[in-house]
């Protein structure tokens, strides 16, 4: 992915946090027997031992609480707490980053999403991906299938990693990134015309404003079957999508237009399957 994949912890469903040393016991309780025990110094303390445990492996890199950042909060006592670090919210408190973090999730009985800093955010990690997007077998993006949709979200990855590149970091030229979104999968995949601006191609084209295009902020939803949760981020800065030469997006809003087709190996590709890629 050519972009930090934001990802949530959580002390009231399964996430990362699960994977500390010692943590899985404590967070697999019932609900009250949980809060119970959270509440407990001795075991706050226990809990911050693991997470600094050799042992942590490669689950250290979500032990960062100080640098965790409050995403939605439920209860009245957190209120205007989203959006700030817990290290700037125990230094107003007076009071150590841990037992901040405990003491707000406990006020929401466990239900605060919590959004950790990645810790690889520094120049030397966007120098090595710089160096990976520019060989010839890099494909970017990423997909874990929707087995994370509640605690991943990669999908603006196309449109923030456009916006890095025109107003960031710049690591790549424009015409660079939109051909590694574009025509290098589609070139990967063998599909027929498609991919490139050219004669004769299939018009599947994206018109956007350079000084706008990125990502919302990243909110839940509950949308799904059961009201299952996901997070999403819509996109800015797109004035046009079209399929087929026909625009099935216009100024963010989708229309009624239908003119995509299901595109089939050894038809709409160069291949037939998977022993010829």
């Amino acid at each position: 992915m050519p972009i930090l994949v934001a990802m949530t912890m959580s002390f009231g469903s399964y996430s990362a946090l699960h994977g500390l040393p010692g943590w899985s016991d404590v967070l697999t309780l019932p609900l009250p027997e949980r809060m119970d025990e959270l509440r407990k110094p001795a075991v706050r303390q226990k809990l911050l031992e693991g997470s600094k445990s050799p042992n942590a492996g490669a689950f250290s890199r979500v032990a960062d609480f100080p640098n965790f950042r409050i995403g939605e909060t439920f209860s009245p006592k957190n209120e205007g707490l989203s959006g700030r670090l817990v290290k700037e919210i125990a230094a107003e408190r007076g009071a150590d980053d841990f037992d901040t973090l405990v003491d707000i999730v406990l006020a929401d009985e466990l239900r605060t999403v919590l959004w950790p800093v990645p810790p690889d955010d520094d120049d030397e990690s966007w120098k090595m991906r710089q160096r990976a997007w520019q060989h010839e077998h890099t494909l970017l993006g990423g997909s874990d299938a929707g087995a994370h949709i509640n605690r991943m979200c990669g999908a603006p990855y196309t449109t923030q990693f456009l916006a890095d590149c025109i107003r960031g970091r710049k690591l790549l030229p424009l015409e660079k990134a939109v051909q590694a979104l574009t025509d290098t999968p589609a070139r990967l995949f063998g599909l027929h015309e498609r991919g490139r601006v050219a004669p004769g191609y299939h018009a599947d084209l994206v018109l956007f404003d350079p000084q706008t295009i990125g990502a919302g902020e990243i909110a839940m939803r509950r949308d799904l079957p059961g009201e299952s949760e996901r997070l999403f981020a819509e996109s800015t800065g797109v004035k046009r999508v079209f399929v087929n030469g026909r625009a099935i997006v216009i100024d963010g809003k989708p229309t009624d237009e239908r003119p995509g087709v299901i595109l089939r190996a050894g038809r709409d590709t160069h291949r037939t399957g998977i022993a010829d890629a």
